[in-house]
């Protein structure tokens, strides 16, 4: 783990690299203000979101910096996105920057998915369909469906970089370090490496300093999610299982991390999972196919966490029932991962069968999370003839 140890550490590229190393021990690392604006010229920052109050999705294009490229991948009602359309282009506007929204039901994108080879994202036919009556095809809803398409727009885009942010921050300074972590720390990633005859992927997750909630009339701020303690705590224990006892108990602390960001080629190499399993999926994905390689051409993955100075305030929970949820969707990505021996397994799903039973079967083993293809294993190129990337809303 990482931290952020000032929020603007100053400094000149005085290295070639664009760091500068302030301490002669090298444990803390000044990133120049002349390297983060080089990523984030290349960032490509994608925002799923369904149903937000406008004012908070404003408030993230406040936060977001200028350099970025902004892609807001929408699944709300048709009257929340009209006003979502004009709310973000209004700024898009008065900030002369570009700032993109799609529709995550838009036919067009899933007749484009199909005829690409990706029919799995689809969903499927309704059947009774009045003669005469067309069948409109339209993709799975799922935050993990709309972050893959935002990731197609960033590579067609020409961003080398992509990161997600979730809708519902509240604070526009979060984001703004958010962003600022990213850059930092893709550019630390893929500039201080060991293995110097071959570049590295790299992804970013971030750690929030606190995530406060209001209890007995005060601000409490607690370190975790209700949901992050007990991902990270069985992802932990798969590791100390997988390695040895030098392995630290609490290696792992952004299994749930909704804000992270990597390199647009290493997004198009992954798995993605849908639902509340796509950022704890990532990792597991990652240790399954790219832990051990046999291919000689392959690229080591170098994973950063980094904790963050803010706190991160979200809305109020707009829904019940959805903690367990989370934490089943997320556990159900170790349980039914192939590193994951039998008998860890079997601890997994007594606890889950004693945990949370209200949405596991009597065995206590969870549903399998829905996982899609590379973006990379089918033709994404066709995606341009739609126009993805292209459009500059705010000249409209």
């Amino acid at each position: 783990m990482s931290h952020v140890s000032e929020l603007d550490a100053g400094g000149q590229d005085t290295s070639g690299d664009g760091t500068d190393n302030t301490s002669v021990d090298q444990e803390n690392i000044a990133i120049s203000p002349e390297a983060i604006k080089s990523i984030e010229r290349n960032l490509a920052i994608v925002i799923p979101c369904m149903d937000e109050n406008v004012t908070i999705l404003e408030g993230l294009l406040h936060g977001i910096p200028h350099d970025c490229f902004v892609i807001f991948i929408s699944n709300s009602n048709q009257a929340n996105y009209e006003t979502e359309c004009e709310s973000l282009i209004k700024f898009g506007k008065v900030a002369c920057r570009p700032v993109l929204i799609h529709h995550q039901g838009d036919p067009t994108f899933a007749r484009t998915f199909q005829e690409a080879g990706m029919s799995e994202l689809l969903q499927p036919q309704v059947t009774g369909i009045p003669e005469g009556k067309e069948h409109i095809p339209r993709m799975n809803n799922g935050k993990g469906e709309a972050m893959m398409l935002g990731v197609i727009i960033a590579k067609l885009a020409a961003r080398k970089f992509v990161g997600f942010i979730d809708a519902d921050n509240r604070i526009p300074g979060s984001v703004l370090e958010y962003c600022k972590v990213y850059a930092a720390g893709l550019h630390y990633a893929l500039h201080h490496n060991e293995h110097t005859e071959q570049n590295e992927h790299a992804m970013v997750r971030i750690k929030w300093k606190s995530k406060p909630k209001v209890k007995n009339s005060e601000l409490v701020f607690e370190e975790f999610g209700r949901s992050s303690r007990v991902v990270n705590e069985w992802m932990n224990r798969l590791l100390r299982v997988l390695g040895d006892d030098a392995t630290p108990e609490s290696m792992i602390t952004t299994g749930n991390a909704g804000e992270h960001a990597m390199d647009v080629d290493l997004a198009f190499k992954l798995r993605f999972a849908t639902g509340y399993a796509v950022e704890p999926f990532q990792l597991i994905d990652l240790w399954e196919r790219f832990s051990v390689s046999n291919d000689p051409s392959s690229k080591p993955v170098r994973i950063l966490q980094i904790e963050t100075c803010n706190p991160h305030i979200h809305s109020a929970d707009r829904l019940t029932g959805h903690i367990p949820r989370m934490q089943v969707q997320g556990l159900s990505t170790i349980y039914h991962s192939r590193c994951t021996p039998s008998r860890l397994k079997d601890e997994l799903r007594n606890y889950m069968r004693e945990k949370l039973a209200t949405v596991v079967d009597s065995t206590g083993e969870p549903t399998p999370p829905r996982i899609y293809s590379p973006l990379g294993s089918f033709d994404w190129k066709i995606f341009a003839k739609v126009g993805l990337g292209k459009q500059d809303l705010h000249k409209e």
